[in-house]
């Protein structure tokens, strides 16, 4: 341990938490709980935008069971797009950078009275404590960590994240503090789009003439999405990667539509050069995509190409089949595609994406571009 990690440990453990328990002193209260004594519930859920989309699910789930629960979600920036539709949640709190912003999140949340939080932000204990006990000083907090974390929340939930997927471990939570009972074939994403969204999109692909997979018997030539980006640089692919891919791509009877967050500049030499040399369109033509925007090219489209698990989720959510690239730096198991036909091929052992060869790519994509 570095000597600065060695101070920011005695400075969390030594001052914030003896701190922090002076505060929050909440009850110890154990599982299940009624779920007709909760008339309103607060998900944490600020932070990636696949971990909104997995979560959606649950939210079906609990209106299901009682259609007179309240359910809000605090959601970052990022993901909140995510929900916009959704008919299963009643209330989004977005959740600001700033301070002055935050703090006016908490109090308009506080206002909502709810007598439940749950913290589903597993990597993030100690800011979804401290947001639970402010938002709900008077509620239930439930959040899962160490046994120092305790402090913070009246049920502290022990997960075993060893082999089950993502989703179903968020609906064993459910089951396990409501005492519902969640079917596993039930765990479907939901990403409702409006319909302007639907009319942007379909003005794109009948602008280039290409079908959604939904009209079979039209004209129109099919599609594929080819996702180039990704946030995190042992899944990044290379240059010399997406190239060979997209050239690929461009010899077979689809079109192939690019995509790429907005704040990956370092993609748009190669983007350039794929639509110049092997036939490929990118979406947006100008500007950026919304997420909504985002899902419905990707639930009209044949299958989608890419190393990024939230592009993955996407694309469950629509039963659009999935090539996937993966690292095994990466624990995978919790992200892979849900209910869907799909590839997903994976470095060698200790290896970034990069590392993948060309050519075993290739040979995933023609295994689910023969099934199509």
């Amino acid at each position: 341990m570095t000597a600065i990690k060695k101070i920011e440990y005695w400075w969390r453990h030594r001052i914030i938490y003896p701190f922090l328990r002076l505060i929050f002193r909440n009850e110890q209260a154990s599982a299940p709980i009624n779920l007709k004594s909760v008339n309103k519930i607060l998900f944490l859920r600020y932070d990636r935008i696949g971990d909104m989309i997995i979560t959606t699910p649950v939210f079906k789930a609990l209106k299901s069971a009682n259609p007179d629960i309240y359910i809000g979600v605090l959601a970052s920036r990022t993901n909140a797009e995510i929900i916009t539709n959704n008919p299963y949640v009643d209330k989004i709190h977005i959740l600001p950078k700033q301070w002055i912003g935050i703090m006016k999140v908490i109090w308009n949340a506080r206002k909502e009275n709810y007598n439940a939080v749950l913290n589903l932000i597993f990597n993030r204990t100690t800011s979804g404590g401290v947001l639970s006990n402010l938002i709900a000083p008077d509620g239930i907090k439930i959040g899962q960590g160490d046994e120092k974390y305790r402090f913070y929340f009246n049920i502290l939930l022990k997960l075993e994240r060893q082999s089950e997927h993502m989703v179903s471990t968020l609906g064993s939570i459910i089951e396990m503090l409501f005492d519902v009972r969640i079917s596993r074939e039930h765990l479907a994403y939901d990403i409702f789009i409006d319909a302007k969204t639907e009319e942007n999109v379909g003005a794109f692909l009948a602008k280039f003439n290409l079908r959604p997979r939904q009209f079979q018997g039209r004209q129109g030539t099919p599609y594929l999405v080819f996702n180039l980006s990704v946030d995190d640089a042992v899944r990044k692919l290379t240059a010399e990667q997406t190239v060979s891919i997209g050239k690929y791509l461009g010899s077979k009877e689809y079109r192939t539509i690019l995509i790429h967050s907005p704040n990956d500049t370092a993609v748009l030499d190669t983007k350039e050069f794929l639509k110049s040399n092997a036939d490929c369109l990118s979406y947006p033509e100008k500007g950026t995509a919304s997420l909504l925007e985002i899902a419905a090219l990707i639930k009209g489209a044949s299958a989608v190409i890419t190393p990024d698990t939230s592009i993955v989720h996407f694309a469950s959510a629509f039963g659009t089949a999935i090539i996937g690239f993966y690292t095994s730096l990466k624990d995978n198991h919790e992200w892979l595609p849900l209910q869907v036909n799909h590839k997903i091929v994976i470095s060698d052992k200790n290896q970034p994406t990069s590392s993948i060869p060309v050519s075993k790519m290739i040979e995933g994509i023609n295994e689910i571009l023969i099934k199509l």
